[in-house]
């Protein structure tokens, strides 16, 4: 859900091939510690954990990964900004929460080509033909569409257009809130972007590089989840 954040610089990306490298945590890294969530409500074996402190609008992410059976180590965590009234349920249009709860990772977009990326990577060209429609009022409502203006089907103006969104857009991972179907009003566009430095409308927001290290480690076989927590 839009604005977004500035990236705290906290990986180093390198790729050979499509192999994407952490070189550089700022929080320490676990072992085999116990994950915050119970591993038997999670349907695969990748965890994006958000959590953040009631009300605050930022908080940290961490990617937890299932190696073995029973055995979760927490691959890397960084600061994170959430949406600008914190991590709620009471989630809608107009206002800028993130939603709470587990959601899927299905897909990805951005304005830059990512090669590494495993999960299915739209990229946007510059034509800015490519939107994500939040007007309640129409079929299309929290659906990716392609149209040009003044032809659109839907309301342009409260919605977005994924090539004018610079930098936040470069790459980004949907979260599939409020999707499958999707409920009027109950909130749209809930994506994990490139931050500006500054908390966000509902979207989850964390340096480019930590998101372009998300697009090439998460996997659709290994059924990747966003969980999304206050404390």
């Amino acid at each position: 859900m839009g604005l977004a954040d500035k990236g705290v610089r906290t990986l180093r990306w390198t790729a050979t091939g499509a192999v994407a490298i952490l070189a550089l945590v700022v929080l320490p890294r676990l072992g085999n510690d116990q994950p915050p969530f119970d591993p038997n409500t999670v349907p695969g074996t990748q965890v994006v954990w958000v959590s953040a402190p009631s009300g605050a609008d930022h908080g940290t992410l961490a990617l937890w990964q299932r190696n073995r059976p029973r055995e979760w180590k927490r691959t890397f965590a960084v600061p994170a900004w959430v949406g600008a009234e914190g991590i709620s349920t009471e989630v809608g249009e107009g206002r800028d929460d993130t939603p709470e709860g587990t959601f899927a990772l299905t897909e990805g977009f951005g304005r830059v080509p990512d090669p590494a990326a495993r999960l299915p990577y739209l990229t946007v060209d510059p034509s800015n033909t490519w939107w994500w429609v939040s007007d309640s009022e129409s079929p299309l409502y929290n659906r990716r569409y392609r149209c040009a203006e003044p032809d659109c089907p839907f309301d342009t103006a409260v919605s977005e257009n994924l090539g004018r969104t610079v930098p936040q857009y470069n790459h980004a991972l949907v979260i599939d809130y409020n999707r499958f179907p999707a409920i009027p009003a109950r909130g749209s566009a809930f994506f994990v972007h490139g931050d500006i430095g500054a908390a966000t409308a509902g979207c989850v927001a964390v340096s480019e590089d930590v998101v372009r290290t998300l697009l090439a480690t998460l996997q659709p076989s290994k059924r990747p989840v966003i969980a999304i927590h206050s404390s």
